[in-house]
């Protein structure tokens, strides 16, 4: 499979793009309460509440301001005496969210509730307990990544301090964050320097469900080819799991970047001769990668494991691109040497492995490859229809005919 030097171009991006180009509209300056939130306040054994406006919240001070007073988020009771804030939402609005929480999904609706929603959005730090708000925010969240609306729930979600709801014991907000990113992904893969920057907000918290979620992201990110974006975000991932010594994941969350970086070398080398900054590029990649398969080596997955078949085709593409390099070089022997060194490595990884590993389809196309360049035409093509039989309407597939219609005849 050939890939694009632009995963390079892509690796800059971030660097040179503008925090305002991050963003859709503003929705919190549009429809920010320009007198203050409405309220009433309750005192702890005083039945009778008062009325005041929420003007602001200053999570870094810990303050809350109001149109009588200032106080502290952290003693609103036990200094200042308060039992809760109560805003009266508007009954249509609360019919609305209802319809929405029930997946009744119309942009009308979302019009509807949009002002009120935003007016309550910036008090979402102080807690449930005192303004009970966050779960209709939530309701309205939902409804936005659920309707595809991923500007206005991305521009929402990189604003709230996902870190402090999370201590609320509303990390629903979070995990739609997570939710959004890989959706973002997804449909457009060119959003990945905007969706590291809402990543970097999400706390991965010390637990398997975590862990989990953000695997199929960083996944996400390395399957649409964004290497660079998907190498942050394993290692990201990989320094969480230090502290979970005993989980199965930590394993496969090391090896990756490794094939990352073996990958982007296969996109830079071919243009590294005739421009510096991708020789450059390219070098790096493939140190680190090496580096990283030789420290591998010293303590190896297990036979059994389903890493070990990954980490017998990370050697099979070491060795591919010693052979291409022996290769251009003029010195077949040698090249041969490599590239039947690369068909015993990832031949004993396919033995191993079983159909569902995401990885072994590539494994079957470069073992294949590998046969190509031995001259072994008959065990190419064999390869190649299992490709077409296992992974029937695929990328891989689809690969895989082009190669045997190229095969000389036997």
């Amino acid at each position: 499979m050939s890939f694009s030097p632009s995963i390079f171009r892509a690796s800059l991006v971030f660097t040179t793009l503008g925090a305002a180009g991050l963003f859709g509209q503003d929705y919190f300056k549009t429809y920010a309460p320009k007198q203050g939130l409405p309220v009433k306040v309750y005192y702890v054994n005083n039945p009778k509440p008062m009325e005041t406006r929420l003007l602001m919240v200053d999570d870094t001070k810990g303050i809350l301001k109001t149109s009588q007073s200032e106080y502290s988020l952290r003693e609103l009771k036990t200094r200042n005496n308060i039992d809760r804030f109560v805003y009266t939402f508007p009954p249509q609005t609360l019919q609305h969210l209802k319809s929405l929480s029930n997946e009744q999904y119309d942009p009308r609706l979302l019009t509807a509730v949009r002002p009120t929603i935003y007016g309550i959005l910036p008090f979402h730090e102080i807690k449930p307990e005192f303004f009970p708000i966050h779960d209709n925010c939530l309701i309205y969240v939902r409804a936005l990544i659920g309707m595809e609306q991923f500007n206005e729930a991305f521009t929402l979600l990189y604003k709230l301090n996902l870190k402090r709801l999370d201590d609320f014991e509303y990390r629903e907000f979070s995990d739609a964050a997570l939710e959004l990113a890989g959706k973002m992904i997804a449909t457009n893969p060119k959003s990945a320097n905007h969706v590291r920057t809402l990543l970097t907000k999400i706390n991965i918290r010390n637990n398997g469900a975590d862990h989990e979620a953000y695997l199929k992201l960083c996944d996400s990110l390395r399957r649409n080819k964004l290497f660079p974006n998907a190498i942050e975000a394993y290692v990201r991932l990989g320094a969480n799991l230090q502290n979970s010594p005993s989980s199965p994941l930590r394993g496969i969350v090391a090896i990756w970047p490794i094939y990352c970086n073996l990958k982007m070398y296969e996109a830079y080398a071919p243009h590294a001769a005739s421009n510096p900054q991708y020789a450059a590029a390219a070098s790096k990649c493939f140190n680190v990668a090496a580096q990283g398969l030789k420290k591998l080596e010293e303590n190896p997955p297990k036979r059994q494991t389903n890493e070990y078949s990954l980490y017998k085709l990370l050697r099979a593409l070491l060795r591919i691109q010693y052979a291409k390099r022996y290769e251009a070089q003029g010195s077949k022997e040698q090249a041969v040497e490599y590239y039947r060194q690369s068909v015993l490595e990832v031949t004993e990884g396919i033995v191993m492995a079983r159909v569902g590993l995401d990885w072994l389809p590539e494994s079957l196309l470069m073992a294949g490859s590998a046969y190509e360049k031995l001259n072994l035409n008959d065990a190419a093509q064999n390869v190649y229809r299992q490709v077409e039989i296992f992974y029937k309407d695929s990328d891989w597939a689809a690969e895989s005919k082009k190669r045997i219609a190229a095969l000389p005849p036997s």
